[in-house]
């Protein structure tokens, strides 16, 4: 299958590899800078599956037609992103694992019914151009779409590969569960300004983590999605010590735009028009706010 990864940051470079790497043709659509500056591989940097490297195409437009577009971009960039995919050009599967609530409407207003849902679970980190460090052994995407032959194309494509994949009940849920683990997480990793071993030596940002894991619950259970607070809170529990957030990353090296509004701004808002309680998300974000 000929697959297009649009935005080569750790996810986006994780994924093709592991395409690549089990036989899949595997083009990059480059968005900050031109194929000629690009290696022309992705190389992937891991403790536990050591160093490879694994050759790749690099354009600037995504012209010609693919299988699977895989849209690995951050929320703040969607819409300039998507501006590298010619009209004409065909995809048999879109499958977004950006983070947050709403992207899914605009992605399906350009691509209708192609678009397959989906999160990812990794660490992982572009070190370089073209180069990715993997921090854990494993990785899992959660997809679900409406079309279930497109559905089934994209778990095909992903099986034998190093990135698991499961098929979620909707959507809307695959979106939840992502969340509820990654807003408290992202919050407060960058509110305590260090991974999650330094939010666990401060107990008041620990508190906060775990109390805003069973808000976020509290606004998914409003929207008629169930989720288990005490399921949230564990996975939080079991992470180890070393598990950073790309948030935190992008807070410390200055980028902007950051997630923090794709990531809060859809779960507050839906908080206040279901007037649920958020204390604690909202006292991480003034935090996290009045560190920029």
């Amino acid at each position: 299958m000929r697959h297009a990864i649009l935005g080569a940051g750790g996810v986006g470079l994780a994924v093709g590899a592991a395409l690549a790497e089990h036989g899949h043709e595997v083009v990059l659509v480059l968005r900050g800078s031109t194929p000629a500056e690009h290696p022309g591989a992705i190389t992937v940097h891991s403790g536990l599956h050591g160093e490879r490297a694994l050759p790749v195409t690099a354009v600037s437009l995504l012209r010609e037609d693919v299988d699977v577009l895989w849209v690995t971009v951050k929320a703040p960039a969607l819409t300039a992103a998507l501006g590298k995919v010619v009209p004409g050009a065909g995809t048999g599967a879109v499958v977004p694992l950006l983070n947050g609530l709403d992207h899914l409407d605009p992605l399906r207003h350009r691509f209708g019914d192609r678009v397959v849902a989906g999160s990812i679970r990794i660490e992982a980190e572009r070190s370089a151009p073209g180069s990715v460090t993997w921090h854990a052994m494993s990785a899992t995407v959660e997809l679900a779409g409406d079309d279930d032959a497109r559905l089934a194309s994209v778990v095909d494509a992903l099986r034998g590969t190093r990135i698991d994949c499961v098929v979620g009940p909707d959507p809307v849920t695959v979106l939840w569960r992502k969340l509820a683990m990654l807003l408290p997480l992202a919050l407060a990793t960058t509110a305590a300004d260090g991974p999650l071993g330094v939010v666990r030596r401060t107990p008041e940002t620990r508190e906060l983590m775990r109390s805003a894991a069973r808000e976020l619950c509290a606004v998914a259970a409003a929207q008629a999605v169930s989720l288990r607070p005490e399921d949230s809170i564990a996975v939080l529990d079991a992470l180890p010590g070393r598990t950073d957030t790309s948030l935190h990353r992008d807070v410390v090296a200055g980028v902007q735009p950051t997630e923090l509004a794709a990531l809060t701004d859809p779960v507050l808002r839906l908080a206040a028009a279901h007037r649920v309680p958020t204390p604690s998300i909202t006292t991480l974000v003034k935090q996290i706010r009045r560190q920029r």
